[in-house]
């Protein structure tokens, strides 16, 4: 069973997963062809912090079962 799990593409195609394959949950981003394909590996806690507002977000918030409310409870909200 994967433990990689898409939760957002863009309308320019750049991909969101989450990744709970290496001990550490991360966000995995997967840049668009155009753009190279690059791909950039977050912290989880990082792109929560980092991401607040962008449709990515929103996007993992509904996959964890949460409102932004409770992340920056959980968060600290000096750290959101």
């Amino acid at each position: 069973m994967s433990e990689i799990k898409e939760f957002s593409v863009s309308a320019n195609g750049d991909r969101w997963s989450l990744d709970m394959s290496g001990g550490e949950t991360v966000v995995l981003h997967m840049g668009n062809e155009p753009s190279g394909g690059h791909e950039s590996r977050t912290p989880l806690a990082d792109f929560l912090k980092d991401r607040a507002g962008k449709p990515e977000h929103a996007a993992l918030l509904q996959v964890l079962g949460q409102s932004q409310d409770e992340v920056e409870h959980q968060l600290g909200e000096d750290d959101v």
